[in-house]
């Protein structure tokens, strides 16, 4: 008798559940409203523009994205007076780009708005985020005649390409991970509207909670490799070997680095070796003609290696003197530290770090040089 009052419970019970998860399933789709990009601009310290883009899937719907704006103090407020201006439950299951303006980047709390999305349930790991010139707002609204929509534009442009490799490609996932992490400075790709075009045109690098600086994208791969990524986008190189004016495309197939520390935070020093494989994909210059024996091409390798070791160098002694640790070499004198590492033994170590650098390059074939 009491089997059979316990199978009664459990049938109703389960009948209810089925209730419940369909009542949740019979939601129709126009009247929720799937959050695609999302742009946060700064007005002050206690201020922020807060705009979202809204993709239209009716047919009957006179333009492909909805775009709303509201000034808020805080993400979820601003969220709550979106929905009253649509009228439709805003859901970020498919959030796939966050803009933060150049202002907001280096005067506001960008790490406290990305962490409360990072903390939202509904939102992937995968969401992309930049930092735009002037207005992230603007970016959202304008007109890309060429493109089906601004959410899939967007979307593309920061999508890891072996072309497009220099960029950080930072997702959500990887800025809570840098800009928590005490010896890791975060960096995001930089976006500049230029007519009709979005173009990434350099890379800002954070200092703590803030933009403290823009560099180059080429000056972007040399933390990527130094970072130990295998597999980085083409290099170009102007080179100064005494043979005129030389210029060169290497396509990398591959990188590796290993890192020697002294272990020592009161003087330290670091010895970074750096190989890179490719293949030569564009020559010009005076040796062109040449390029048709061992000899040469390995004669272009030291020439390769010399000048890599100078602008590498020069790069990371701005980056010294910045006090930022965009590619984690702190991590080699971390982990020998017994106690713990704060950002401020950081700054202190990479100000007074003396760094080596041993580049080899191995030109495995020349393309269609030939």
């Amino acid at each position: 008798m009491r089997k059979k009052r316990l199978c009664i419970i459990s049938f109703f019970v389960l009948v209810l559940l089925v209730g419940c998860s369909r009542k949740e399933l019979k939601v129709p789709l126009e009247d929720v409203g799937m959050v695609d990009s999302m742009a946060f601009d700064y007005i002050d310290e206690n201020q922020m523009k807060l705009t979202v883009a809204i993709p239209q899937y009716s047919p009957e719907a006179k333009k492909n994205t909805q775009i709303f704006s509201i000034t808020t103090d805080l993400v979820s407020s601003g969220i709550v007076e979106i929905e009253k201006q649509s009228d439709k439950k805003i859901v970020f299951n498919q959030l796939r780009v966050v803009l933060v303006n150049e202002d907001f980047a280096r005067k506001g709390d960008i790490r406290k708005i990305i962490q409360h999305l990072y903390r939202n349930a509904e939102v992937g790991n995968k969401v992309l985020i930049a930092v735009v010139k002037d207005n992230a707002e603007a970016i959202l609204k304008a007109d890309y005649p060429d493109k089906p929509s601004i959410n899939f534009y967007l979307n593309n442009l920061l999508e890891p390409s072996i072309n497009t490799a220099f960029n950080p490609n930072t997702n959500i996932h990887d800025f809570m991970y840098t800009i928590t992490n005490p010896v890791f400075d975060t960096v995001l790709p930089f976006i500049e509207k230029r007519g009709e075009k979005l173009e990434v045109n350099g890379v800002a690098v954070f200092k703590g909670n803030r933009m403290h600086e823009l560099i180059k994208p080429e000056e972007a791969l040399v933390i990527q490799a130094l970072s130990g990524r295998k597999n980085l986008a083409p290099l170009h190189l102007d080179l100064n070997a005494g043979h005129g004016e030389e210029k060169l495309m290497i396509d990398l197939i591959e990188s590796t680095v290993k890192k020697v520390s002294n272990k020592n935070i009161e003087s330290p020093k670091l010895t970074i070796f750096l190989k890179i494989k490719g293949t030569l994909s564009e020559y010009k210059g005076e040796r062109e003609s040449q390029l048709i024996t061992t000899e040469s091409i390995s004669e272009l390798e030291k020439d390769v290696n010399k000048q890599l070791e100078k602008n590498i160098g020069e790069f990371l002694e701005r980056l010294n003197n910045m006090e930022v640790d965009p590619a984690g070499l702190s991590e080699e004198f971390r982990m020998y530290y017994y106690g713990e590492w704060t950002t401020e033994k950081t700054r202190d170590l990479i100000r007074k770090l003396d760094i080596k650098l041993h580049v080899e390059t191995s030109i495995i074939s020349t393309g269609t040089l030939k």
